[in-house]
């Protein structure tokens, strides 16, 4: 093997170890709330925004470390995670550490008023998958630390240029709803995993049909809740357009897991396909607020 693949094979590990692309990905929780703050797309051309973002995304990346330290045996026997794709333990508590406070030396310098909601982001976090005790460990317990978070997410991205009050509220609700529903999809695809590691998840606790239900469920409140903001004009049509696409194809793929085999990749493509519409409804949602 030559210098130059070595180097390629080095990298790709680092970023399935330290989890890079998916702390990105999940930073848009983050992002978006900053999207629906901002009075136009222009607010996002100075620096502050940008160095905003960076710190949101270190943020997230302790996060995953936290995460991939707190779980590291249950990872390591699931086959989803490869195992040579594990860091070293005492890695992922240095990543933590530096990650966070790199993060919030960024948000004191730039948007002071994200410190406490980027803090609970973390906290929550660490609620969920701590070692033995975390709600990770008591099924539905995890669902609602899941929506707990993803509001707070939220409400970290809109504090770049909002204020707190009922609508932010409601619209941190709406993608708590949203990163609750994937967290079960997550229980589905590792439920032959986690039941193996002695994990009682709440896929693993009530079966594949109960928690399918759920994850409809989940799907439906998000759908409706965007719905009644709507409704009550909080949020143009043009702009709500997108999520509620997004939120109307999720709710449909998870319907029709009900029919065919449960089995892992038939719930890896529908975490696929409404990743992929999110983040299509984001871009939408940034065009349609720059025409309009």
């Amino acid at each position: 093997m030559s210098t130059r693949q070595s180097a390629h094979r080095d990298i790709a590990r680092t970023l399935r170890s330290y989890r890079l692309a998916e702390a990105l990905l999940v930073s848009g929780f983050i992002f978006i709330g900053s999207f629906f703050s901002a009075p136009d797309p222009a607010a996002f051309g100075a620096l502050r925004p940008w160095l905003f973002f960076l710190a949101a995304y270190l943020t997230m990346l302790a996060v995953y470390a936290f995460n991939s330290w707190a779980g590291l045996r249950e990872d390591i026997a699931n086959p989803r995670l490869t195992v040579a794709a594990v860091a070293p333990e005492r890695r992922y508590q240095l990543a933590a550490a530096a990650a966070l406070a790199a993060s919030f030396a960024l948000f004191f310098a730039v948007a002071p008023r994200a410190l406490p909601c980027a803090a609970a982001v973390f906290l929550l976090s660490a609620l969920y998958s701590y070692p033995k005790r975390g709600t990770k460990y008591v099924p539905v317990a995890g669902t609602l630390t899941h929506i707990a978070g993803g509001a707070a997410q939220f409400l970290t991205g809109w504090t770049l240029f909002g204020t707190f009050g009922p609508v932010a509220a409601a619209f941190a609700l709406y993608f708590g709803l949203i990163l609750s529903a994937g967290h079960v999809n997550h229980e589905l695809i590792d439920r032959d995993a986690d039941r193996e590691a002695g994990l009682v998840s709440g896929a693993v606790r009530f079966g594949v049909r109960p928690w399918i239900v759920f994850h409809l469920a989940l799907t439906f409140a998000a759908f409706g809740l965007l719905l009644a903001i709507c409704q009550r004009g909080h949020l143009p049509a043009a702009q709500a357009a997108p999520f509620l696409a997004a939120s109307a194809v999720q709710s449909a793929s998870a319907f029709l897991l009900f029919s065919g085999a449960p089995v892992q990749r038939r719930f890896l493509r529908h975490r696929a396909l409404y990743r992929a519409c999110y983040a299509a409804a984001g871009i939408a949602f940034l065009t349609v607020k720059a025409i309009f």
